[in-house]
Order: structure tokens, then C-alpha cells, then sequence
């Protein structure tokens, strides 16, 4: 090397050495960085677990949510929410309005109209027989106009529209008039794209809206900005909803429901049919599914550890959302879920406990095998036709 290149060489690695440095410096921060995120993460969830036992003295949370109409006495919204504080899980089950079930002492109407006979503790009552008699912790009731109230004392939500719609019922008072996209909506234009059901998917659209805009209420609660208005919310929530949980332990539930990360969060309708009782349309709820779910999901024990497969052979490929969602949401541990060629009967494979447990709960056959594996044929299926 040349005397003439030295000064330019020296240049080049100080350079470099500053590269590195600078690049060693700013690893460090942002190590030091994640590493804070994490550990304020790790205090956080500490915090709502103890929060948890301190308030409810569990960790598992069964809460029904309703949205009535005072002047006709039904439930237009039955929400069945299980929440897994510990593994930081929710698990939402909607139940059609117009499932036909007995209500005790009256005989047998649509589920939404047990609210006219005893209220939300009634509809409770009657949940909890259809689900194979959980346990339910706390019940939230409230009409629209309580939700038009907090939405706007919110200052509005930014709402995806997911189509075009145009309804007016002047007897319920009811005018629905949005554009498909996203757009800043009022509390009474949440409500009713909410309660929207001139659609192709009736019933079933409208539980996916109400679980988009309650996921997008606390997405919004949940922004540093907004802290400051959930003592007026919680002021109008007291006020206006009807609810087992007093102010404790709603600001706890809000918080709770807050720390469960976005994808965490799941949501399946009670496997269902359509059909008739006399001149009224009604929805009959698959039994033995009702149960089922309700002893995996809302029955609180803790499941064998293990993984399960999920292998769907009932020749219903929408049918995984239902059942993984259900064991994953009871903290069974699903790796993964697959679909296969149609076969008439189920079958577990594996000697695990997780083998055991599903054998018993389904009664179904179980057979040795190295990895544990629910193969659910058409003899499981849900009866939704």
C-alpha cells in the first residue's frame, strides 16, 4: 500500500469502526428496548392475573352478554364469552335469537324471549341448561341506546362497513342508511350496523358485526389517549347496563378483556339448523354440540396437556372453526388442524391423558397411535341442515 493511500485508508476504517459501533450501540438499545416491552408485558399480565383472582377469585371468566329491547322484552344480541386470564384467551359463542328452547314454567318459545320472563337472570338460566348447565359468572345486558350513549361518549368508531346498507322499519324505529368502507360512525349509526339482518346472512352477519365492533370498542378503549374517559364510561355503563358485576368489577372485566391479544380472540355461532314450529321460523340448536362445547370450554377445568390433531372428516370444511376453536379456547394445546376425506365414524388416536379425555367427553373409539389425533367423522357432525 502506497504512503499516498494511508490518510484515506485510516478514513475507511474509522468509518467502518463507526459502522459497527453505531450498529453494536443501537442492538443494544433495541435489545434493551424489547427486552423492557417484554418485561412491562410480563408485569402487566402478573397484574391482570392477580387482578383477576383478587376481583372474581378466578381466572376464568363465563360472562353472557345480551342486547335487549326494553319495549318488546327480547334479545336481539346472546353472547357467551369465555375468558382464560391466565392464557391471556377469549373465546366468544353467539346463540341465535331464535333458538327454540323450554323456558322453565313457561314451556318452550325462542330463546330471545326468556329476557320477558325474568330477565337476564332467566335468559341465564336458560343458556346455561341449553350448554349442558355451565357455570355463568356475570351477566351484561344493555338495549342499543345505552350503546349509542358510550359509543358517542367514546367520541364515535372507526367502523369497516362490509356492505352497502339501506333498511327503515318505522314501527322499531329503526333507519340504517351506510355506505360499504371505512368510515367514523355515531353511536346510533354503530347500533344500527349492528342490528343490520336485510342481508343474505341474517342472523349469522349480524353476530359477525357485533363481535367486529365490540372488538374495535376496546381497541379504542385500550389507546393511552383514551384512559381518561373510562371513568365517564364507566359512569354510563353503571347507569345504563344491566349487569351482576358491580363498578370494580366491570373496570377488572374491561382491563381483562384488554389484555388478550387480537388473535387470541375467537369467535364461532352454536352449531344451529334452521326450521319450523307451526307458522313461526325459528333455529334448533344441535344438542349433543351445545353440550359438548359447553363441558370442553365453559366447564373451567384445566385439559391434559398434550397436543391434539384435529382432523375434520365430517365433509363440513367450515366445521374446524367451530371445534378448534372451542379446545383452543379451553387451553388445549391444537398445533394444527387438518381436513380429510369424509369418513363415517370418529375415531381418537393416541394413549395420552388429552387421548383419554376426548375418548370419554365424545364416546367415541380410541385406538393406539404414537401422536395424539381427534379424526371426527360424519357421525359427529352437527346437525345444521
Amino acid at each position: 500500500m502506497s504512503f499516498e493511500r494511508i490518510p484515506e485508508f485510516a478514513s475507511e476504517l474509522a468509518s467502518k469502526a463507526w459502522v459497527r459501533i453505531t450498529a453494536v450501540v443501537v442492538a443494544g438499545l433495541l435489545a434493551a428496548s424489547a427486552g423492557f416491552f417484554l418485561f412491562r408485558g410480563a408485569i402487566r399480565q402478573q397484574i391482570v392475573s392477580q387482578t383477576a383472582q383478587h376481583v372474581f377469585g378466578q381466572s376464568k371468566l363465563n360472562v353472557l352478554v345480551l342486547g335487549y329491547q326494553a319495549d318488546e322484552e327480547t334479545t336481539d344480541t346472546i353472547l357467551l364469552v369465555h375468558v382464560d386470564v391466565d392464557r391471556r384467551i377469549a373465546t366468544m359463542v353467539s346463540i341465535p335469537r331464535d333458538t327454540w328452547v323450554p323456558i322453565p314454567g313457561h314451556g318452550s318459545f325462542k330463546i330471545n324471549s326468556a329476557f320477558a320472563y325474568g330477565g337476564p337472570k332467566m335468559t341465564a338460566r336458560v343458556v346455561s341448561t341449553l350448554m349442558g348447565g355451565i357455570p355463568i359468572d356475570a351477566t351484561i345486558a344493555l338495549q342499543p341506546e345505552d350503546a349509542a350513549q358510550i359509543v358517542d361518549a367514546m367520541g364515535g368508531l372507526n367502523v369497516d362497513v362490509d356492505e352497502d346498507m339501506n333498511y327503515d322499519d318505522n314501527h322499531g324505529d329503526l333507519h340504517i342508511h351506510l355506505r360499504k368502507g371505512e368510515q367514523y360512525l355515531t353511536g346510533s349509526q354503530v347500533v344500527g350496523y349492528m342490528r343490520f339482518r336485510d342481508d343474505p346472512l341474517s342472523d349469522y352477519g349480524r353476530v359477525q358485526r357485533q363481535r367486529q365492533v365490540l372488538r374495535l370498542m376496546m381497541d379504542q378503549l385500550s389507546q393511552p389517549q383514551n384512559w381518561a374517559k373510562l371513568p365517564r364510561l364507566l359512569q354510563l355503563a353503571q347507569k345504563d347496563v344491566q349487569s351482576t358485576l358491580n363498578e370494580q368489577q366491570l373496570a377488572a372485566l374491561i382491563e381483562i378483556y384488554r389484555n388478550v391479544p387480537e388473535d387470541d380472540i375467537r369467535g364461532f355461532t352454536l352449531p344451529s339448523k334452521p326450521g319450523w314450529v307451526g307458522d313461526a321460523s325459528v333455529v334448533f340448536a344441535d344438542q349433543r354440540w351445545a353440550k359438548w362445547i359447553g363441558h370442553v370450554l365453559f366447564s373451567k377445568s384445566e385439559p391434559p396437556q398434550g397436543a391434539v390433531v384435529v382432523a375434520n372428516a365430517t365433509g363440513d370444511p367450515t366445521f374446524d372453526k367451530t371445534i378448534v376453536g372451542a379446545l383452543r379456547g379451553a387451553g388445549w394445546d391444537v398445533p394444527t388442524f387438518v381436513d380429510q376425506r369424509e369418513r363415517g365414524t370418529s375415531l381418537i388416536i393416541g394413549t395420552s391423558e388429552a387421548a383419554q379425555d376426548l375418548a370419554s367427553t365424545f364416546d367415541v373409539r380410541q385406538q393406539p397411535g404414537g401422536h395424539t389425533t381427534f379424526v371426527i367423522g360424519s357421525d359427529l357432525a352437527p346437525d345444521t341442515q
